[in-house]
């Protein structure tokens, strides 16, 4: 009997509870990749930032020529005259400031979009987080309906056994026929086979749960009322509406997108730039001067162009821009609706199990009374070995039954909050069971 005592206390040693699991998953390995993408996101938008700001570069060129440059002056009447113009050696520093004043709002466009882009990163990285807790709540919920199968089957071979040795009594009295006997014992050994099928199940729901959390579990300590869990099918889809990551997301795509139109519509104005430039030219790397032209070559200057006409394909890219606009402001509504029928759906779904619980719990009773009926009539002779087993058995399935239908509850409700978006789920769900 020790064994079964091991057994039944070693889930609730080293347990994880949900609230724990729900915190390590932020630090979860499979959130690198997108804490990542959000980073270079993030650096990509300083990037686009940087290129409203003027540009300081410094430059220095050498060269050597193979002959000295000269120029040829032709005068009737005269020989041909040719006079060196520069030298062989040339050197060449400058610091050269450059300004785009005006890119008819093309680097604003591209600011925004860039910004855009890391808000968005940030919000796939939280839905994908929100898709790691749903993924970690059925887990912790099947891991927590796992424990109570095996509790109840544990019951079950200890009831069994009971059994058995009352019939060990009468079969050594002569009493009892030995197929009862055999019959009761056959069930105790299917008992301990359907307690090592739960023990191995159990451990395959936590090796995935280890996964998620890059660490090894023993179990999962779930401290739940599901009665006291309060929600509002209203409220619950205002907020998925509202809050929810992916949902934000396309609202980004959409901006983005807005973006894209400005940036397209800036090939209709003049780009207009400033620049400013220290300049030195000389045979040696002194700069100053090579007996020919001025030393001091610095300069301030302006340009501007302005495309005319580029074959329609302005127009076209703006008309491009403007219809992928339509075409996620199209996908964001329909993506709400979608969300709004989930939800709906799966307050009919917890609707649903929530009747079954309350028939599991009628029928947990009606076994129980009829268990403990036929446990006196089989002391009295008056059911056989059979029938007291498979009272035994169906009664620890209907205790089991109605752990697992608790258990598919709070999956269901976390669900739910979940499919409300993360601050919801964390700030009423969470906390009401943080508080329990």
């Amino acid at each position: 009997m020790r064994w079964l005592l091991i057994i039944a206390i070693q889930g609730t040693l080293f347990a994880q509870t949900y609230s724990k699991i729900m915190e390590d998953i932020d630090n979860s390995p499979t959130l690198q990749s997108a804490k990542e993408l959000y980073m270079a996101a993030g650096s990509a938008a300083e990037a686009a930032k940087g290129r409203s700001m003027p540009t300081i570069d410094i430059y220095f060129d050498t060269a050597w020529l193979k002959d000295t440059p000269t120029a040829t002056f032709r005068i009737p009447g005269f020989p041909v005259l040719e006079t060196p113009v520069g030298t062989k050696r040339n050197f060449s520093g400058s610091l050269r400031l450059a300004y785009p004043l005006f890119t008819g709002f093309a680097l604003s466009a591209q600011i925004d979009k860039a910004k855009l882009e890391h808000k968005r990163a940030e919000l796939k990285l939280l839905d994908l987080k929100r898709n790691l807790y749903i993924m970690a709540t059925e887990l912790a919920s099947a891991c927590y309906a796992a424990d109570k199968t095996i509790a109840a089957r544990i019951e079950a071979k200890i009831a069994m056994d009971e059994a058995y040795k009352k019939a060990k009594g009468l079969y050594d009295n002569g009493l009892l026929p030995p197929a009862d006997l055999y019959n009761i014992e056959a069930k105790r050994y299917v008992v301990e086979a359907e307690i090592v099928e739960a023990k191995t199940e159990k451990r395959k729901i936590l090796n995935r749960l280890g996964y998620i959390l890059n660490r090894k579990l023993s179990s999962v300590e779930l401290s739940f009322d599901i009665s006291t869990i309060d929600i509002d099918e209203d409220f619950i889809i205002k907020e998925a509406l509202l809050s929810r990551e992916d949902i934000k997301a396309l609202r980004n795509v959409l901006m983005i997108d807005r973006d894209l139109v400005d940036l397209a519509k800036s090939r209709f104005y003049p780009i207009i730039a400033l620049a400013a430039e220290l300049k030195r030219k000389g045979n040696t790397p002194r700069l100053n001067g090579d007996g020919f032209t001025n030393p001091d070559q610095s300069y301030i200057g302006a340009s501007a162009t302005w495309n005319l006409f580029s074959g329609f394909a302005d127009s076209k890219s703006v008309e491009a821009a403007r219809y992928k606009q339509l075409a996620s402001k199209a996908a964001l509504n329909d993506y709400k609706n979608r969300v709004k029928t989930e939800l709906k759906n799966a307050f009919l779904d917890l609707l649903a199990l929530n009747s079954r619980l309350q028939s599991a719990r009628m029928e947990l009773k009606a076994r129980k009374a009829y268990c403990d009926l036929t446990r006196g009539r089989f002391e009295n002779q008056l059911a056989d070995a059979d029938e007291l087993s498979r009272s035994i058995a169906e009664l620890f399935a209907s205790k089991a039954k109605v752990y697992v239908l608790e258990s598919r509850i709070f999956n269901q409700k976390a669900l739910i909050w979940l499919m409300a978006g993360i601050e919801p789920f964390k700030s009423r769900f969470l906390a009401g069971i943080k508080s329990e």
